[in-house]
This record gives structure tokens, sequence and C-alpha cells, in this order.
């Protein structure tokens, strides 16, 4: 029993210098990998952190089959990888730092992006069912969201001027609530680049991401407003 033992220790400490020497190719998990290894490069069931934190199966150090992938501002996607992208069947769930808490994809994606038969569903219980093409909705949108839309739009015209002050307020634990503010840069696309011109008191976060005063941020309008 005793060498059975110490053959058990010696096997779990031959693995983990293994795993030590073994590569994920993800940026984002490049800091710890645990699991089997083939060629110097992450194969099979296996535990990848770094930024962010992966639980699931790889090929050729990519992800691969079925796995969970968790952010720090707490999104997480549980479902299909093909070579290190989403690709089949998976669920989104924004989290509660980031600018859509509380929304949810389910539903199919193709090449990262959501593609095919899916459903998004709010926190208040809107829901928006069918085709989505290359991370498009559906064209068909029900009355309410067509509302949501034109709200956004109005909204990007209003922030999006070079040189508007532009703030968000943000929370800081359960009562606390702090104010980013910065100056816009330009648009690009549906969403507005910011530089940041304070940072708050407390948290000095930005969805989930330390930020500073100079940084040059990259975000969907929804939640900033013109600085009283």
């Amino acid at each position: 029993m005793r060498a059975a033992g110490v053959a058990v220790i010696l096997l779990i400490a031959t693995g983990a210098a293994y795993a030590a020497d073994c590569r994920v190719l993800d940026p984002e998990l490049q800091g710890n990998y645990v699991g089997p290894c083939l060629d110097g490069l992450a194969q099979g069931e296996g535990v990848a952190t770094g930024t962010a934190r992966y639980s699931g199966g790889f090929s050729a150090g990519l992800k691969h089959g079925t796995g969970t992938k968790e952010w720090p501002n707490g999104d997480r996607y549980q479902g299909e990888f093909k070579a290190d992208r989403k690709h089949g069947h998976g669920t989104y769930r924004w989290g509660r730092d980031s600018e859509w808490a509380g929304q949810r994809y389910s539903g199919a994606y193709s090449d990262d992006r959501r593609h095919g038969p899916g459903l998004y569903t709010w926190p208040d219980g809107r829901q928006l069912a069918g085709q989505w093409n290359k991370d498009q909705p559906p064209l068909q949108l029900p009355t309410a969201m067509q509302t949501t839309m034109r709200a956004r739009a109005e909204r990007m015209v209003a922030l999006a001027q070079p040189g508007r002050k532009v703030c968000r307020e943000v929370e800081v634990g359960l009562v606390q609530r702090d104010i980013i503010s910065g100056v816009v840069q330009s648009s690009d696309g549906d969403r507005v680049r910011i530089l940041v011109q304070g940072v708050g008191q407390f948290s000095r976060q930005l969805d989930g991401r330390q930020i500073a005063v100079g940084d040059e941020v990259l975000v969907y309008p929804d939640y900033w407003f013109p600085c009283r």
C-alpha cells in the first residue's frame, strides 16, 4: 500500500509538471493549465485560467468540444466550441458588471457569432426568438423591440458627437455608486470611443476591467449620458 501511495504521488507530480509545459493558445487563458497534453499543447478535458477561466475540451491547444468560459465581469458562455471559437449550440449570459447585465442568448453559433435559431431574453422577461444571421437579430422585430432599437439609435446620435462630455454611473458594492467620466473621441459603428477623464472615487473599473485617466475605451452608449 505504501509503495502504491508513493507511485500515485509520483504520477501526480509528473502530471502537474507535464501540464505546466502545456500551451493553451487562447490569450485570455495563458496563466495556468491543468489537464492532459499532447506535443506540448492542451489536449482533452482540462481547466485553464488567465484573465478568464475555461473548463472543457481542448484539441491542439484550442478550445474544442463542450466547455464553459467565464470572464471577470461575470459573463459566461456554456456550450460548444470549434477551433477556439463558439460554434454549435450554446448559452451566453451577461454578468453583473457587464453593460448588458442579466441578458441571455441561447441558440446556434457559427464561427464565434450568433447564427441560426436562437432566443434572446431580457431580465424583465421580454424575449426575441428567430433566425440570427452573423450576429444580426431576426429582421421581424416585435413592436416593443423596435421601440428599444429606436431609442438606442437616438441615444447614439445624442452621445456620439466628438468632444461631448459623457458620464456613466456604476455600482460599487450593494449601495455605493460611482461616476466615470470622459470625452467622446469618435463613433465606430454602434459604439463610441471615449477618452477617460475621471475614474470615480471607489471602483476604478468599467465592465470588470481596471481603467485609468487617459485610457481610451470602446463602448456601447446604452448606460452613458451627457455629464451634468
